[in-house]
């Protein structure tokens, strides 16, 4: 009896070790999976939104592309959203600051996004509220958009607006119509060799070529110049040529200034001796 007794207690203790190793076990599962550190020092974050877009607790906060923490809470306060974060890292604060809620990914769910600002801008006061951004609603935003395609589509069979009219005005076609045309007679010109530009794009490259080599000529003609040859290019290089011409110009506006003085005086001594 007494061994009996003795078996059933040590059975007892094995079942009762087995469940504490048990639950050691989905103790250490838990954190691992929630993918917190229970001894790191945490550093509580409040963030006040307008509204959060499904944000709940257990999602995760991102810093510089790193998750940094988690959301502990979130919770309706009059006519704010008050949302609770432990971080793993002390965040400062600048003035340009931004938190926003984010699509964590294509197939749902959310996390917040943290940005402390440029790093040139003044850090903020102490215990200043830290205020989020509303996030953008995806199927909103779309209802809106097809909202608007949709009434874009009842104005252009109405026939209002620029698009309504070329649809619906027969004589906004005709006019269109006419200007292809034209288009059409140009570009038959342009293929055919007619006009102007027509010929110099016409195979025929006759045109070209006398354009070529007048070209040519007047490139020949400008380092002849540029190098003193020809009289232009002496006129050019020759600094006694210029000294020269400046010098006659000069005794030429002096000879005229002369004439001019003199010529009251010639005048008066023709009208004298002429009345003898």
């Amino acid at each position: 009896m007494a061994d009996k007794y003795k078996q059933d207690i040590s059975i007892e203790v094995l079942v009762g070790l087995f469940m504490f190793v048990v639950l050691i076990a989905l103790g250490v599962f838990t954190i691992v999976l929630s993918q917190q550190n229970f001894f790191h020092k945490k550093y509580p974050l409040t963030v006040l939104f307008e509204r959060v877009g499904g944000l709940r607790e257990g999602d995760q906060v991102f810093l510089r592309g790193t998750k940094v923490g988690v959301i502990k809470s979130t919770y309706i306060e009059g006519n704010q959203v008050v949302v609770h974060t432990d971080l793993e890292v002390p965040v400062e604060f600048r003035e340009g600051y931004k938190v926003e809620v984010m699509a964590s990914s294509m197939l749902g769910g959310k996390m917040l996004k943290l940005y402390e600002g440029p790093l040139a801008a003044e850090p903020l006061p102490k215990n200043t509220p830290i205020l989020g951004e509303p996030p953008i609603d995806i199927l909103e935003e779309l209802g809106i958009a097809v909202a608007g395609i949709k009434d874009m589509a009842n104005d252009v069979a109405a026939g209002n607006g620029t698009l309504g009219k070329l649809i619906n005005d027969d004589s906004m076609y005709d006019e269109m119509q006419a200007v292809l045309e034209n288009l059409n007679e140009v570009s038959d010109r342009l293929v055919n060799g007619k006009g102007t530009v027509g010929k110099l794009l016409a195979e025929d490259d006759a045109l070209y070529q006398d354009l070529q080599g007048s070209l040519a000529n007047l490139h020949r003609m400008t380092e002849k110049i540029n190098s003193g040859q020809g009289t232009l290019g002496k006129l050019m290089e020759d600094d006694q040529i210029y000294m020269e011409t400046q010098k006659l110009l000069e005794e030429l506006r002096a000879a005229i200034d002369d004439m001019r003085e003199t010529s009251p005086v010639t005048t008066f001594s023709t009208v004298f001796f002429g009345a003898f």
